[in-house]
């Protein structure tokens, strides 16, 4: 499929309609919790397979990263990032279909989804490349890096204490947190966990992360936005004797970690693409989302 590279945004073209010149192959991920949802999969896939298209369909649980021109999430924003974080290593673009409730990530309703197929096929779509963060650190003797499309957090696993952060960047010592526990936050999940600890929202291509402790101890440590080309690290110090931190990547893959074990956050390899809403800026989304201006 061509493009041309503007910034942040890919202009995907085609030439002619889809399926006329070259086939072209979509996924359609589900999330079966949602009533409606696989009904609504297999009506799509069925539009596309009219349409020439090669398709597959899965649900967001058993889904296996593999290659096509552009998948489609049908859920909420969690059935997202699961999709995100899936196909994000063969770079494959995702549109998400809103079955939830909240809907930052899905910003197409289910009314709107052939529409948005139609165009599709008749004029490409634009993608947003956003950045995803990548967090290193050892679990039960091995080597783990894993992905977060919205957030990696870190807190204490005793009962909502305190625990205390050694914050280094780019390998100088910056600050120690005392708090309930941490978020690093994509420019994605500045609408997330992060802004419901007072952190600051933040457009959402930049090339940025978020620190935003939760409930610091002292009024005067503050949430920061870091490059992303940043080397970011801290030890998260649980004081009961024997505690353990846990560490959750987008609130959906967790890890009970030994006390002061050394976590590095870095700028994954690969950003994830976004297949744009042309029909709503972010600032839209964002009023609705948020209520402001009701």
């Amino acid at each position: 499929m061509p493009f041309k590279n503007v910034g942040f945004l890919y202009i995907i073209t085609t030439y002619g309609e889809f399926g006329k010149t070259m086939k072209y192959s979509a996924g359609i991920i589900y999330n079966k919790s949602k009533a409606n949802a696989k009904k609504l999969a297999f009506e799509v896939a069925l539009w596309l397979k009219q349409n020439k298209f090669r398709v597959f369909v899965s649900d967001s649980i058993s889904v296996k990263c593999r290659k096509a021109d552009f998948v489609l999430s049908i859920g909420g924003d969690g059935t997202m990032l699961k999709v995100i974080r899936t196909f994000s290593p063969l770079s494959v673009p995702v549109k998400g279909i809103n079955l939830g409730s909240l809907g930052f990530l899905t910003d197409t309703d289910t009314n709107e989804i052939f529409m948005l197929l139609e165009n599709i096929l008749s004029s490409g779509f634009i993608i947003e490349k956003r950045v995803l963060l990548s967090a290193e650190f050892e679990y039960k003797g091995r080597k783990i890096k894993a992905v977060a499309v919205n957030d990696c957090v870190v807190r204490s696993l005793s009962g909502g204490k305190l625990i205390a952060v050694d914050v280094n960047i780019d390998k100088n010592f910056t600050v120690e947190y005392k708090c309930d526990g941490m978020i690093i936050a994509t420019p994605t999940g500045s609408t997330a966990y992060s802004l419901a600890a007072y952190g600051p929202i933040v457009y959402p291509n930049l090339p940025v992360f978020i620190l935003t402790p939760i409930s610091p101890h002292t009024l005067t440590q503050r949430p920061m936005i870091l490059s992303d080309k940043s080397n970011i690290s801290f030890i998260a110090k649980n004081k009961d004797i024997g505690g353990k931190i846990m560490i959750s990547m987008d609130g959906q893959e967790n890890y009970t970690l030994s006390n002061r074990t050394k976590i590095k956050i870095s700028l994954y390899r690969k950003p994830f693409k976004l297949i744009k809403n042309c029909s709503k800026s972010y600032f839209e989304t964002l009023k609705a989302k948020l209520y402001w201006s009701v």
